[in-house]
């Protein structure tokens, strides 16, 4: 942690009276803890940087099993105090998430606005620590500032402002955004930079980059479903190419990007498509080419028509796709 990082924190503790006086104090519960409660069953839950004590108390009133994470005392002080006063517990630990390792994976990892007032040095040492705290089936909500427009200056005392682009990048591909939410606030002192938008996320693993295998298994589960036997395709095709006719020529990139598949973050081009097949295939190792031709027949016309222009997700089995995980 930097000096100007501990400056600027103990500083401000110092002259706030109570909780409330923190700048990035908030009543609320960040935006999609509520969603996230009532969507699973009350878990292990890590508030990174908790400060006030608000999202802390939120969960730990819902049933969760709460760490709050921070390296200021006064910040553990409020978030325990404001537990006690709400009937609940929380565990509170005093460390720097860059150094901190955590015993075990939590089901919710929070992140209020933590990362936008870190060194960008620190950003790797971040960035392993979270997911390594990120359980299999685990969510992320981070909330980030943006830029309101391009080369918007962060102001003295920050935070720091990244696009909704450089955050996913950050992430990937390990994550994936599940979804994704910004308000924006035109006015603030100039100390911060003016004004900004403030973004949510909420992030899950990227269940293609961690189980190819399951995936290529599910795309298989759909042929069967839809009676489809490519079996005997992909065996004359062997080492080449299949033969396939498709609606459009970017099939492939869709079904590889963030809005299908996920192996990509971000949407990519038909001409990227086969490179980034052969670097996922060979990372999972698989056959790049079976792998190329399984996907391919997957979006064909005369093979079912699966995953089309139009997809047939109610008759699809690749949960881990977009269009069906959240459904």
């Amino acid at each position: 942690m930097t000096t100007h990082e501990k400056k600027t924190f103990f500083a401000t503790y110092d002259w706030a009276k109570s909780w409330q006086d923190l700048p990035w104090a908030h009543g609320e519960p960040t935006l999609f803890l509520a969603e996230i409660c009532q969507r699973r069953k009350p878990g292990r839950a890590l508030d990174i940087g908790c400060g006030a004590g608000t999202d802390s108390v939120y969960l730990a009133k819902k049933g969760w099993d709460v760490t709050s994470l921070d390296f200021m005392p006064k910040a553990l002080a409020y978030t325990q105090s404001r537990a006690k006063e709400a009937g609940v517990s929380v565990t509170a630990v005093e460390a720097d998430i860059t150094e901190w390792v955590a015993p075990e994976p939590f089901d919710l990892v929070l992140d209020h606005g933590l990362l936008h007032n870190m060194d960008p040095l620190r950003y790797p040492a971040y960035r392993e620590r979270v997911l390594k705290a990120i359980a299999d089936d685990g969510d992320l909500v981070l909330l980030h500032w943006h830029p309101r427009y391009p080369g918007q200056p962060s102001g003295r005392m920050g935070p720091l402002r990244t696009s909704r682009e450089d955050i996913l990048k950050f992430f990937a591909p390990e994550l994936q955004e599940r979804f994704f939410a910004r308000e924006e606030f035109e006015d603030l002192p100039d100390l911060v930079g003016g004004g900004m938008s403030q973004a949510y996320y909420w992030f899950r693993r990227n269940r293609g980059h961690y189980q190819p295998q399951e995936l290529i298994d599910q795309v298989r589960a759909t042929f069967r479903r839809n009676k489809v036997d490519v079996a005997a395709v992909l065996a004359a095709a062997g080492d080449a190419p299949v033969k396939a006719r498709v609606a459009a020529t970017d099939l492939l990139a869709r079904l590889l990007g963030p809005g299908r598949f996920g192996l990509s973050h971000a949407p990519i081009s038909p001409g990227d498509a086969d490179a980034l097949l052969k670097s996922w295939s060979a990372q999972a190792g698989l056959d790049p080419r079976q792998v190329a031709n399984l996907f391919t027949l997957f979006t064909s016309s005369e093979h079912g028509d699966i995953c089309g222009a139009v997809p047939k997700c109610g008759q699809c089995e690749v949960h881990t796709c977009k269009r069906l995980r959240y459904r």
